[in-house]
C-alpha cells in the first residue's frame, strides 16, 4: 500500500518522529538550528479598468435576471493575527474578566495567531487559546487583530497512524504518520497550527519544518525549561512511520512535511482534530 496519497487534480502518487522526549516543539539544545519560517500566503492581484458606457435606450420591459452562485464556504476557517504588541484574552463577550495576556512576537520570533470560533458583532472574537488547559477560548478585542480566512483543515487518526490534510472539505493528502508512545500519549482534542519554523539541517530531528500546535503534552507538563507543545513535523528516522514512537507530537515523512510548507502553503490557523 502507497505510505501517501495526494489527490489534487486527480492525481495519485506513491511517496514513511521523536526519539527522544520533547521538552516542547523546539528542543533547547538545538535552538540555534531552528528560524522562523512564516505561514506561506498566497496572493491575488485585482486590476480595475474605468471605460465610459455607450449611450443605450432601456427598452420597457427589463430582462430577466441571474443569480450569482453563492460562494461555497465549506471547510472556511477565520483566523486573527495580532497587531498589537499583546492580545488579551477574556471570559465574556463584553470583554470582562480576563483569562491571560499573549505576546505579540511569540517566542519564535512569529506572530501570534488565533483560530477563531465564534463572533459578538464586528468588534470581538471567541478564539481558541494557545495555552493550557487544551481546549481554552477566550473573547478578544478584534481592533487588536487582523482577520483573515483559508479553507483548510487537518484531522490525525492516532489509531490508525494516518494525517489527513483537506482543502474546501475535500481530501488532498493521506499519509502514514509516527505518532505518540503509550507513556507519553498525545491529548486528543481540537487545535490548531500557531507557527512555523523552518530547521538550518533538513536531517535533524525534526526534518526541515515544524509546525507548532496549540496544544501541550498532559505528561510532559515541564521539560527542561519548556511547556511541552505539541507540534507536526518531519523527521530524520523515516522508518520510524507507523509506529508509536514520539512523546507526543505527529512525525511526518520529509517529503510530506516539505510538500506542505512549499507547494500546498499552509497557513497558520489551520484547525487540526486529533482523534
Amino acid at each position: 500500500m502507497d505510505r501517501r496519497g495526494f489527490l489534487v487534480a486527480g492525481a495519485a502518487a506513491a511517496l514513511s518522529a521523536c526519539a527522544h522526549p520533547e521538552r516542547a516543539l523546539i528542543d533547547e539544545s538545538r535552538i540555534g538550528d531552528l528560524t522562523l519560517a512564516p505561514g506561506l500566503r498566497r496572493t491575488t492581484t485585482t486590476t480595475t479598468t474605468t471605460t465610459t458606457p455607450p449611450t443605450t435606450t432601456v427598452p420597457d420591459t427589463a430582462p430577466p435576471t441571474t443569480a450569482e452562485p453563492e460562494e461555497d464556504h465549506t471547510g472556511l476557517s477565520f483566523v486573527a493575527t495580532a497587531l498589537a504588541a499583546s492580545v488579551t484574552a477574556f471570559s465574556t463577550p463584553e470583554l470582562t474578566g480576563p483569562i491571560k495576556t499573549f505576546d505579540n512576537p511569540i517566542a519564535s520570533g512569529g506572530r501570534l495567531t488565533f483560530l477563531v470560533e465564534d463572533f459578538a458583532g464586528a468588534n470581538r472574537y471567541q478564539v481558541l487559546l494557545p495555552t493550557r488547559p487544551n481546549g481554552s477560548v477566550g473573547w478578544i478585542d478584534a481592533a487588536r487583530v487582523e482577520l483573515t480566512r483559508h479553507y483548510y483543515s487537518i484531522e490525525v487518526s492516532l489509531e490508525d497512524f494516518l494525517l489527513t490534510v483537506s482543502e474546501r472539505g475535500e481530501s488532498i493528502l493521506q499519509t502514514t504518520v509516527g505518532v505518540a508512545r503509550a507513556n507519553a500519549p498525545t491529548p486528543l482534542g481540537r487545535y490548531y497550527t500557531t507557527e512555523l519554523i523552518q530547521t538550518r539541517y533538513s536531517n535533524s530531528l525534526y526534518g526541515p519544518y515544524a509546525y507548532g500546535l496549540s496544544g501541550y503534552s498532559d505528561t510532559f507538563t515541564r521539560f527542561n525549561g519548556g511547556e511541552g507543545q505539541l507540534g507536526i513535523h518531519g523527521t530524520n528516522d523515516p522508518a520510524s512511520l507507523g509506529t508509536n514512537v514520539s512523546s507526543g507530537c505527529i512525525r511526518l515523512h520529509n517529503d510530506d512535511i516539505s510538500l506542505l510548507v512549499e507547494d500546498i502553503g499552509l497557513p497558520l490557523g489551520v484547525p487540526v482534530e486529533v482523534t
